[in-house]
């Protein structure tokens, strides 16, 4: 895997795509953060106590939460479309949510347990299991009809022989990140599109 390459390719690729690719995690991180202030204004008007307050939170948030698994997921297979040169409506990564949420939620549930086992143990282990395992949204987007323990088996194959190889590229954008930082976030507009279709590109070349 050539980092300099996907890289590369990756900015040339955004120069005239920036808000198709932001467009959908835009609208949804909106739709998401106007459900949080409604439940904290409902929570407010009516004056619960600490025990209604969080079995409120924690029924509305669960399926918020389960859904924005699947969305990602569903968004991840929205950018492999894109550098695949098939343009596609923004509500198909919510479609792909709809759809498949029983498979995102167990793929992400059973993810999340493995790196939690893994950095209980040490810290190193855990940090091998999230790079191992770092595209199993492109995998389950791709293979939403396998069971969890299959998804999460191959994205182990793939990304097999090339973990300091993603760790350096996870490791290539820190210096942006602060950048980004100290812009407020306004490099975002240009960095997140960068990243995310790198990392794409990084999937697409190493599955194959």
């Amino acid at each position: 895997m050539n980092r300099v390459e996907i890289k590369e390719q990756a900015k040339k690729m955004i120069i005239d795509n920036k808000w198709y690719i932001w467009k959908p995690m835009l609208i949804v991180s909106l739709i998401v953060g106007l459900i949080s202030v409604i439940l904290s204004t409902i929570i407010a008007a009516f004056g619960m106590n600490e025990i209604a307050t969080s079995i409120i939170t924690i029924i509305v948030s669960l399926p918020v939460g389960i859904f924005s698994s699947a969305f990602m997921i569903g968004y991840c297979k929205y950018c492999l479309d894109f550098i695949h040169g098939k343009k596609t409506d923004w509500t198909e990564p919510v479609k792909f949510a709809k759809e498949h949420w029983v498979i995102c939620f167990l793929v992400s549930f059973l993810y999340g347990l493995i790196i939690i086992a893994g950095s209980i143990l040490l810290v190193i282990p855990g940090i091998i299991a999230a790079l191992g395992l770092m595209f199993y949204y492109y995998v389950c987007a791709e293979n939403p009809k396998l069971k969890a323990t299959e998804i999460l088996k191959k994205t182990w194959n793939i990304t097999n022989g090339h973990k300091f190889e993603l760790f350096v590229l996870i490791l290539s954008f820190f210096g942006w990140t602060i950048l980004a930082a100290l812009t407020l976030g306004i490099l975002y507009i240009w960095l997140f599109p960068y990243m995310i279709i790198t990392f794409t590109l990084a999937y697409d070349k190493l599955k194959k």
